[in-house]
């Protein structure tokens, strides 16, 4: 067809937007609209506009009209482009067998650089969602088999804008957030870190998670997404490590509502532990690895699990806890007492459910030598910190200096708590609980100072002096509601002098309260107008 003008297209226009039957005239003015896709830019800009107007009338157009709107969308002028953006959703309110279609161009429009363009396509995705909801599949599709400006974006859009239709979108089809939530967790798997990151928060925001079958079910596939069963974890790939983590501390929150640990717990066993993983990992991914296995062993009643993990731990522990020198050196072994603390929280954990998990000689020797340089530690620290404390002008560097102190108390404290307990025959151990220092409540240095030593020791539940507290605690609760049931005082009574013990008789005088020459007690009251405890003896008369 020749070219038109912009005149043929109004006319066009309007003979379509007047005519009541598809006729063979009307028929040649949807072809001029679409002509009118390779005329000037005024005529492409109203070929984008009437093109999606009338699509749903002329069947036989399709693909004609659907090819002319996607070269408009390839167009060197930005308003050409923004036009056809805007209105090409129309095209699935004409015929919603087109939505992937439009949906899938859309997607591939996001690799535009100019900010009017990606804030006009999300607004287009949004309608055609809006429209047409099963969309959602094409959208993860496309973004995922797309370039890495068009899946960031994508991502973007699905984690953030989408927000604002989700509720919206929900209503119109029952079953909208199920099919989301599949079309993200196929996703999961192939996701660096950052884009796994930005999946889990995107399913958490829907509604369905707040049931816990869904919760468990949604934890399974997490982990299924570090890795799959026959893939082996590369130490040596930041990613799967990441994922690993972010994972991990996702699923912290999910096990406070009851979810079972059993699955990351089996994958931790079963990928990260094994030696050969487990040491080619660097020193801050295994302290990671040693913290996220007490946090998981901790909640975990799966003892088919614990007795897989038993003997990985024991090489860990053997790895990390040199044997006692056979020569009587006494020169102190060198430990990362952070991970050492964790691994033997971890053996101590397990423990109580396999007892076996000590056994052996490279275990007792260690557990004795753990056990003895707990002990030194403690009463070094002890006076280390006693000196720090007798500092009157306390810098920076010295507060420090005592927090780092205080916090080697409190795990080598832990340390020598376990190991003594270790040591013990299986049969004889008892198992009170220990607080991992990590958990424990941070103390403030200006309130550690009250102490004989002038250290305020951490707060570690099952602790005596906590007992104590609570104990004392009980015991002023019960003399307080005593004192509010006492009877109430109204006969006169002899009170005692609380020095001699003597009773205290009046027969004379003119001051007080007087009945047969004894002088009745006054209840002190306190500024509340309640009774005391402590009632005092009468005063001489003047």
């Amino acid at each position: 067809m020749t070219e038109v003008d912009v005149e043929q297209i109004y006319k066009a226009y309007e003979e379509i937007n007047n005519a009541g039957d598809s006729t063979p005239e009307v028929k040649r003015s949807y072809e001029i609209l679409i002509a009118g896709a390779h005329g000037s830019s005024n005529c492409k800009r109203l070929a984008a506009q009437f093109i999606p107007r009338f699509f749903g009338k002329f069947p036989e157009y399709y693909e004609t009209a659907l090819d002319a709107l996607f070269d408009l969308c390839e167009d060197t002028d930005i308003n050409v482009r923004l036009t056809v953006i805007k209105y090409m959703p129309n095209v699935v309110k004409e015929f919603d067998k087109f939505a992937v279609r439009i949906a899938d161009a859309l997607v591939q429009l996001l690799e535009n650089e100019t900010v009017q363009e990606i804030a006009a396509v999300k607004k287009a995705l949004e309608q055609v969602l809006r429209l047409d909801p099963e969309t959602i599949p094409a959208i993860f599709n496309q973004s995922l088999k797309g370039s890495p400006e068009v899946r960031q974006r994508t991502i973007n859009f699905l984690s953030n804008d989408l927000n604002r239709i989700k509720m919206e979108l929900s209503q119109q089809n029952n079953d909208w957030e199920s099919k989301f939530s599949d079309e993200v967790k196929k996703a999961l798997h192939n996701a660096n870190a950052t884009d796994y990151e930005m999946f889990i928060k995107m399913l958490l925001s829907l509604k369905m998670y707040e049931k816990k079958e869904n919760l468990k079910a949604l934890s399974e596939s997490m982990v299924d997404a570090i890795a799959k069963e026959n893939e082996q974890f590369d130490p040596s790939n930041e990613n799967p490590f990441q994922k690993f983590v972010l994972c991990g501390k996702t699923l912290i929150q999910f096990f406070e509502k009851g979810i079972s640990t059993t699955p990351i717990l089996a994958f931790l066993v079963k990928k990260i532990l094994p030696q050969n993983i487990y040491c080619n990992l660097q020193a801050k991914q295994q302290k990671s690895v040693l913290r996220y296995l007490v946090e998981f062993i901790i909640r975990s009643p799966n003892e088919t699990t614990l007795r897989e993990a038993a003997p990985l731990i024991k090489d860990i522990f053997v790895k990390e806890v040199p044997e006692p020198p056979s020569d009587n050196n006494e020169e102190d072994p060198k430990l990362d007492l952070n991970k050492v603390e964790n691994i033997v929280y971890a053996i101590y954990t397990i423990a109580s459910k396999v007892p076996d998990i000590t056994e052996g000689q490279e275990m007792n020797s260690r557990l004795r030598h753990l056990y003895t340089f707990a002990m030194k530690c403690q009463t070094r620290v002890k006076l280390g910190l006693k000196d720090l404390q007798k500092t009157q002008n306390k810098d920076q560097q010295t507060i420090e200096k005592i927090k780092k102190a205080e916090n080697v108390q409190t795990v080598t404290q832990n340390i020598f708590t376990m190991t003594k307990e270790l040591m013990k025959p299986a049969v004889a151990r008892h198992f009170a609980k220990v607080v991992i220092s990590w958990r424990t409540s941070p103390q403030t240095t200006s309130s550690s100072t009250s102490s004989t030593t002038g250290v305020k020791r951490p707060n570690t539940e099952g602790s005596p002096s906590q007992s104590n507290k609570k104990q004392k605690s009980a015991q002023t609760k019960t003399t307080s509601q005593a004192s509010q049931v006492r009877p109430k005082i109204t006969a006169p009574q002899v009170t005692k002098n609380v020095r001699t013990g003597q009773a205290n008789k009046r027969t004379g005088g003119s001051g007080g309260n007087r009945n047969n020459g004894v002088r009745l007690a006054k209840i002190a009251r306190n500024k509340n107008n309640e009774k005391n405890l402590y009632v005092p003896p009468p005063r001489r008369g003047t």
